[in-house]
């Protein structure tokens, strides 16, 4: 991905592996900072999965294979290195339960012939670089769905950071942006953890026309007619073509749904699960209540990146970090095999 810091252009990927240390792009520091947080073990790995320092579905999965194999490479001299390395795969694989795309992540490494450092490696590189492949395939496949002058709407945040380059959901608006084809992009903010910061922020980077509203503005937008499309991504895909995805997708859908208006998904392959039947099926994460209670934001006061309280502390809270969306609701499936059914879905991604 490319981005700006004082004017230069840098081109990083969000997540990359460089002399036994993985480095990702600190994600719970944009818009303000573009930060570096380096993980030398596989600990540091889970910690910034479950601080959501990497997230989006495959970056998780691309984080979730190199900090298996920084386990490869800790305990390869060790005689007890089968359980020292299956135990490192239960650690990483519970620090977040619904993005099939952690698991799917640390397979490609684990059940790798001869598991070794350098192959580890190897199948890391290639489980991250597929992921990226995919991104720009998505964007290019997506791109025909974005004419001239329509009004797109985003929610959550699919961009480069989300899918180590490129993006899902935000891939083709970029591709499109680039072939010349001029729109307007409406950005749910995304509450409680407002990945919308950075959708906005991703935008920005190409100069793409975009205005950030409030979760609930979306109905009456769609009302006013003032939505053409939605795009999403998605954290989990079943095998009837349910999703999981950031909690509101659901909503979204439905008031798509009643207004008449196309609304797609689009994730690369290691988001698909054939393994689990329907939606009903996914684990949702219940994520901190502090993540609804308080919020995090630049003072302009004190020139700081402060926490706030936003209630009582005695106040009820419940923070599932996703919902389900069931298949009849949504109208296509942006993929690098092209725009799929449900139907298609098991057949062309497995």
């Amino acid at each position: 991905m490319k981005f700006k810091i004082d004017g230069e252009i840098i081109d990083r990927p969000a997540i990359w592996w460089e002399n036994g240390v993985v480095y990702m792009i600190d994600q719970t520091k944009i818009p303000f900072n573009i930060e570096v947080f380096s993980s030398s073990t596989y600990r540091e790995i889970v910690y910034a999965i479950k601080e959501m320092i990497i997230r989006g579905a495959p970056s998780i999965g691309a984080a979730a294979a190199y900090g298996l194999t920084q386990a490869v490479h800790e305990f390869w001299q060790n005689k007890d290195f089968e359980n020292l390395i299956d135990k490192a795969y239960n650690e990483i694989l519970s620090a977040r339960p619904t993005a099939v795309d952690l698991k799917n992540g640390l397979d490609v490494v684990r059940k790798s012939q001869g598991l070794n450092p350098e192959i580890a490696l190897a199948q890391a590189n290639f489980f991250a670089g597929r992921i990226i492949d995919e991104g720009l395939k998505i964007g290019h496949i997506g791109k025909e769905l974005i004419k001239d002058g329509i009004k797109v709407l985003t929610h959550c945040h699919t961009g480069s950071l989300a899918l180590v380059d490129h993006g899902s959901a935000i891939s083709p608006l970029v591709q499109a942006w680039k072939s010349g084809r001029r729109f307007h992009v409406y950005v749910d903010e995304t509450r409680p953890r407002l990945q919308g910061r950075m959708t906005s922020w991703e935008l920005a980077q190409y100069d793409i026309d975009h205005t950030v509203i409030c979760d609930s503005f979306s109905g009456f937008l769609m009302a006013q007619g003032e939505i053409d499309l939605i795009i999403v991504g998605a954290d989990r895909v079943t095998r009837n073509g349910d999703i999981a995805n950031k909690i509101g997708t659901y909503s979204l859908a439905i008031l798509a749904k009643y207004h008449n208006i196309p609304f797609y998904t689009a994730f690369p392959q290691s988001t698909f699960d054939p393994s689990t039947d329907s939606g009903e099926k996914i684990h949702i994460e219940e994520r901190s209540v502090g993540e609804v209670m308080n919020v995090t934001g630049f003072s302009k006061k004190h020139n700081t990146i402060d926490e706030i309280s936003l209630y009582l502390e005695n106040t009820d809270f419940r923070n599932p970090a996703f919902d389900v969306t069931p298949v009849h609701l949504i109208t296509g499936y942006i993929t690098s095999q092209g725009i799929l059914s449900a139907s298609q879905l098991e057949d062309s991604l497995t």
